[in-house]
């Protein structure tokens, strides 16, 4: 079967509709930030900052009040935070897992 050179960005477009599945983590990875239980990386601040500045601020590179062309830059900026908070939540789950091994670990001791 012949490979499509845009099945990569498919794919990966498929992986950010997880985030949507993984919500509950998502929110788990927030809560414990909030409290102080995980650290969220400086570049995923930023990215959380940025986004919910560009998106809410009426002044774009693409005004908003021109149809569909105007939401495309939003668009991009939203994608590009989908894939940073997958990464951040990627980076969740192998602390999570990283530590239950070490419980388990030193419970076996």
């Amino acid at each position: 079967m012949a490979r499509f050179p845009f099945s990569k960005k498919v794919q990966q477009i498929r992986s950010l509709s997880q985030l949507w599945q993984y919500r509950a983590a998502l929110f788990s990875m927030f809560r414990d930030a909030w409290r102080g239980k995980y650290k969220l990386s400086i570049l995923t601040i930023l990215a959380l900052v940025a986004a919910g500045i560009y998106i809410l601020s009426p002044f774009d590179l693409i005004p908003d009040f021109i149809p569909v062309i105007g939401w495309i830059d939003d668009g991009i900026v939203f994608y590009f935070l989908l894939k940073r908070l997958m990464h951040e939540l990627n980076r969740y789950s192998l602390r999570n897992l990283k530590l239950l091994s070490e419980e388990e670990f030193s419970r076996r001791k």
